[in-house]
């Protein structure tokens, strides 16, 4: 039952008599702070306030559950007609609700099996008066329950739904609600006709909908092309379960779309589809028999990072590791005007160890912050160097981690290091992934203030593949975008790549984004990417990753590396 009760959580509870308008803003509510977004031709503008929403709210009339309130009861109303400041919640809220007794909650298989029998993602629970004292949703299960040695041997064609709605990218957002309530369906796929096949290129959902309803907008003047959320991740019909599972994991997402080989939309899966095809009772049997086995790799991996910890402690004190510093090209100036810092480790047993194996064991045993510390530092000294040898002035960017960015007092330790290095801000620049920017919001939107405020420029790393529209990335204070190098290659030839960084490039000049391509290996590539409008580029055309003193003799003899494109 210990187990049981770490997946209940406090509800948001309103009356039936609240003002719509109330439970909206709860609903897309941070701690008083709210989202605003202004429409002017194909750009949508929102400010640094980030929207955190939640899924539902329980509706309780004389200290009893009467009702509950979803995103998908929200979506109805924007094709009412009703004006939110008129309605209250008990004219859209859905009843009756399928609950669970507190008493009844003897183990995590009855809240799973109940949920999966109504097909319903929110189980409130209530104490013997039919008063709701938390809520378990089908999220919160998955997470403890953990599916995975279930789904392995089950394929995504087995499950996946075919009969996906769909519509164009110009269709009015109104257009798309309307869709969603007529199909009783929690997402709209956008897709593009390309020689008669149908390709996703955009993904619109409640969540959003709602979103955008709480900022009191006419959602007939707002295309899906503004607000859909993109590049769509993907997976084939063939990849197991697994897959789909991991990916949600990841990428934090409830649905993923299922395309064929020329890319043409199949189907959908979503989290209640896996939820639905596992059964409560056979998991309940097999969880005892892994449990045991579990526990021992849990102890090996333990020891194991135990003594990787050991080994990457000796590699900073014995200072095992370096930076190769990889150009940064501009493709209408023809020169260079940065670089990118990459560690190395060289190690004594193993030789040169690939930061891909390094990186992510330093943030499981908590040395990625000194790691950082001596990657800032290092390149600091190392912009030191080149300007007492008289070479141009670069800006060095730096790959920092989610937990080194979100310290107190990180913006703090940067201006130190630049003071201590006598170098301006204007030559450091910071590379986030997208990820770092949804874990800690309200701390994420502080250090980019305070960033801002000692004129640290920041770049987002790897953008396309953390599930994120640029309208979500404008509530953070960056100026550059780098578009991931899986989107680059054989962009020239491959469709899909193409479309999604036309997109991306158009989209980001139009936020006045500055756009870095990674990944450029080619002249074909160069080409197509300087035709659509990206001049900036780095990758093996230009040149590998160079320790310090390479890097200063290739900077300072590097002129017209490129052919006019």
């Amino acid at each position: 039952m210990d187990v049981a009760k770490s997946i209940i959580f406090s509800p948001c509870i309103l009356t039936p008599s609240t003002s719509l308008n109330e439970a909206i803003s709860l609903m897309t509510k941070t701690k008083g702070s709210y989202c605003q977004v202004s429409s002017s031709e194909n750009r949508i503008s929102t400010s640094k306030n980030l929207v955190k929403s939640s899924s539902c709210i329980l509706i309780v009339e004389n200290k009893k559950l009467v009702g509950i309130l979803t995103e998908r009861d929200l979506v109805k109303l924007t094709i009412q007609g009703k004006t939110v400041e008129n309605t209250v919640i008990g004219e859209l809220m859905t009843t009756p609700v399928v609950s669970l007794p507190y008493d009844e909650f003897s183990d995590l298989y009855i809240a799973y099996n109940l949920m999966r029998r109504h097909r319903i993602r929110h189980l409130p629970i209530l104490d013997v008066h039919a008063y709701p004292i938390g809520l378990v949703t089908l999220s919160s299960l998955r997470e403890i329950i953990s599916p995975r040695y279930f789904l392995r041997f089950r394929q995504i064609d087995e499950v996946m739904s075919r009969n996906v709605i769909w519509d164009v990218p110009s269709t009015s957002v109104i257009e798309i609600a309307k869709k969603m309530v007529f199909n009783k369906v929690s997402c709209v796929i956008l897709i593009e006709h390309k020689s008669d096949i149908l390709t996703p290129v955009g993904i619109i959902t409640e969540k959003d909908i709602v979103q955008f309803q709480a900022l009191d907008l006419n959602l007939k003047e707002l295309t899906a092309e503004q607000v859909m959320s993109y590049p769509l991740f993907c997976l084939k019909p063939e990849y197991n379960l697994i897959k789909v599972y991991q990916k949600m994991e990841e990428l934090r997402i409830r649905r993923i779309v299922i395309t064929g080989e020329k890319e043409q939309l199949l189907g959908i899966i979503t989290e209640t589809d896996l939820a639905n095809i596992i059964d409560p009772i056979e998991m309940s049997g097999l969880l005892e028999i892994l449990q045991h086995r579990v526990k021992q790799l849990e102890d090996e991996k333990a020891l194991l990072l135990q003594k990787q910890k050991m080994k990457l402690h000796q590699a900073i004190e014995e200072n095992q590791f370096e930076l190769y510093y990889q150009p940064q090209f501009n493709l209408r100036t023809k020169k260079i005007f940065g670089a990118e810092a990459l560690i190395r480790w060289n190690s004594p047993e193993k030789g040169r160890v690939s930061p891909a194996e390094f990186i992510p064991i330093a943030e499981k045993i908590g040395l990625i912050i000194p790691l950082g510390k001596w990657i800032l530092e290092t390149a600091c000294k190392q912009i030191k160097d080149w300007q007492k040898e008289g070479l141009p002035n670069l800006q060095i960017a730096v790959n920092i981690s989610s937990k080194q960015f979100h310290q107190l007092n990180f913006a703090e330790e940067i201006l130190n290091i630049l003071k201590k290095y006598n170098i301006e801000s204007s030559s450091l620049k910071l590379e986030l992934t997208e990820s770092v920017l949804v874990q800690d919001i309200e701390m994420t939107l502080e250090q980019f203030k305070m960033l801002k405020a000692a004129k640290i420029d920041v770049s987002i790393d790897d953008f396309g593949t953390g599930y994120a529209s640029l309208a979500y990335l404008q509530h953070f204070d960056f100026k550059t975008l780098k578009i991931d190098r899986s989107f680059v290659q054989d962009i020239d030839q491959n469709i899909k790549n193409a479309a999604i960084t036309n997109a991306v490039i158009r989209m980001a000049k139009q936020l006045d984004f500055q756009v870095i391509a990674e990944g450029v290996e080619t002249q074909e590539e160069s080409d197509f990417l300087y035709a659509h409008g990206c001049e900036l580029i780095q990758g093996y055309l230009i040149s590998r990753p160079l320790c310090a003193r390479d890097f200063s003799k290739f900077a300072s003899s590097a002129s017209s590396l490129l052919t006019s494109p």
